[in-house]
C-alpha cells in the first residue's frame, strides 16, 4: 500500500475545524460579542474551510475510485458525497452574502438567514462526519487491509 493512500483522511480534519470555528465565531459575533477581530476570524476561517472542503471532496473521490465497496456502504458513501456537496453550497452561499455586503453580520435584515445558514452548515458538518465515521468504523472503508 502506498504511503499516501488513502488520501481523504489526511484532508478532512481541516475543513471540519475551520468551518465549525468560523461558524461559532460568526454566531458569537451576531448574537452577543460584536468585535471586529471576531468577524474577521469568522470570515477567514469559513473561507479557508470552504476551500479545504474542495480538497477533501477531491481526495474522497480519488479514494472512492480505488476502494472495493459493498452495496450498503455505497449507499452511505453517496449520502456522504451529497453532504460534501451541501457543505460547498451552504458555505458558498454564506461567502456570497459576505461578498455582496461586507458588513452582512451587522445587517439586522439578514440576521435570520445568516443564523439559519450557519446552524445548517454546522449540522451538515456533523452529519458528514458521522457518516464518514460509520463508513470507516463499521464498513472499513479507507482502512488498509
Amino acid at each position: 500500500m502506498p504511503i499516501f493512500s488513502p488520501l481523504h483522511p489526511r484532508f478532512v480534519h481541516f475543513p471540519i475545524a475551520l468551518l465549525v470555528t468560523g461558524s461559532v465565531a460568526a454566531l458569537a459575533y451576531m448574537l452577543f460579542w460584536r468585535r471586529a477581530p471576531l468577524a474577521l476570524l469568522a470570515w477567514s476561517t469559513i473561507f479557508l474551510g470552504w476551500l479545504a472542503v474542495f480538497a477533501a471532496v477531491l481526495t474522497g473521490l480519488i479514494d472512492q475510485s480505488r476502494a472495493v465497496i459493498d452495496a450498503e456502504a455505497l449507499d452511505l458513501m453517496n449520502m456522504h458525497i451529497a453532504a460534501g456537496i451541501a457543505l460547498i453550497v451552504v458555505y458558498g452561499l454564506l461567502l456570497y452574502l459576505r461578498l455582496r455586503e461586507p458588513g452582512v453580520l451587522d445587517n439586522p435584515r439578514q440576521r435570520l438567514v445568516l443564523f439559519l445558514l450557519l446552524v445548517l452548515g454546522v449540522a451538515v458538518v456533523v452529519v458528514e462526519g458521522g457518516i464518514g465515521g460509520i463508513l470507516v468504523y463499521d464498513f472499513g472503508v479507507g482502512v488498509g487491509g
